[in-house]
């Protein structure tokens, strides 16, 4: 059975990745939904959070994210600005969280964004590792997220090992770097199954169990009791988000086909009328 159609599924991940975050790091996604969990975390659970929408934009900023400026439009006069190498620094100190969406986890936790099919000769080339090989050596916690949780996302091992999860990728590297959490649109995993593997947390409401080992490319372990459910978005959570993505650009990662090109032209009309009211600095800074 699907999410209870009452709930967007879009804010409850976005809502259950931002609890996940803590402490005095810097907060880092390339993605929608990254962004605006963190940004979330920011406003409602975790203040100490330094958030970081893109090295351009620098820290604390508010994100919104856009389709015609880049994945997110920042007013750049508000941001501290960062470089690479301090990026880095907060990698190799372990002062540095992301929350990553994999074109394939496994069932330990290994993650692909390099290729579907044989590296050699792919049916699918992806962006490559980019820096998941850093994130999943060096720091105590890395998050994932898979917005349609099936056989093809979820999967028992990765066409191509782009960051390190548990079991044999993890013998030559310590716990740092080990896979914390994934939030699926089914309900929350963790790694504390047999030998580091995927284990079920949590369930979102209208989920079931049987739903989620059907959607999955293996057994995924199920602790003895009963299942929580997920906590849900609260009326807070839902405006932060909404306030802070008001074109919606979010629901993009959500559709595909006729719906999501549709989708598309509404919210570029939309942002051609509102980007320049929110932010009339734009033109001045030579954008």
């Amino acid at each position: 059975m699907p999410l209870i159609p009452e709930l967007n599924v879009d804010e409850v991940i976005i809502t259950t990745m931002a609890r996940q975050l803590k402490g005095e790091v810097l907060v880092s996604s390339v993605t929608a939904f990254g962004s605006l969990s963190a940004h979330l975390a920011k406003r409602l659970y975790a203040p100490d959070l330094a958030v970081l929408s893109t090295p351009e934009s620098g820290m604390d900023v508010t994100p919104m994210p856009t389709l015609t400026l880049g994945q997110f439009l920042t007013d750049v006069q508000q941001g501290i600005p960062l470089t690479m190498e301090d990026i880095f620094d907060a990698i190799f100190t372990d002062h540095f969280r992301i929350w990553i969406n994999p074109s394939q986890i496994d069932q330990y936790g290994n993650t692909n964004i390099t290729c579907i099919g044989d590296w050699h000769q792919p049916k699918v080339a992806l962006v490559g590792a980019r820096g998941i090989p850093e994130d999943t050596s060096h720091l105590s916690e890395t998050f994932y997220y898979v917005l349609s949780h099936s056989p093809r996302s979820i999967v028992a091992t990765v066409d191509f090992r782009s960051g390190a999860g548990n079991g044999v990728s993890r013998d030559s590297l310590g716990p740092h770097g080990a896979p914390s959490v994934l939030v699926t649109d089914l309900g929350v995993f963790d790694f504390s199954g047999p030998g580091g593997s995927m284990a079920l947390k949590s369930l979102h409401p209208g989920v079931t169990i049987e739903e989620v080992q059907s959607r999955s490319g293996f057994l995924v372990h199920v602790p003895t009791g009963d299942m929580p459910a997920t906590d849900l978005p609260t009326d807070e959570d839902i405006r932060v988000i909404r306030d802070a993505d008001p074109l919606e650009v979010r629901k993009l990662e959500l559709m595909s086909g006729p719906t999501a090109a549709e989708k598309f032209v509404n919210i570029y009309e939309r942002e051609r009328q509102t980007l320049h009211a929110t932010y009339p600095r734009v033109g001045k800074m030579g954008r």
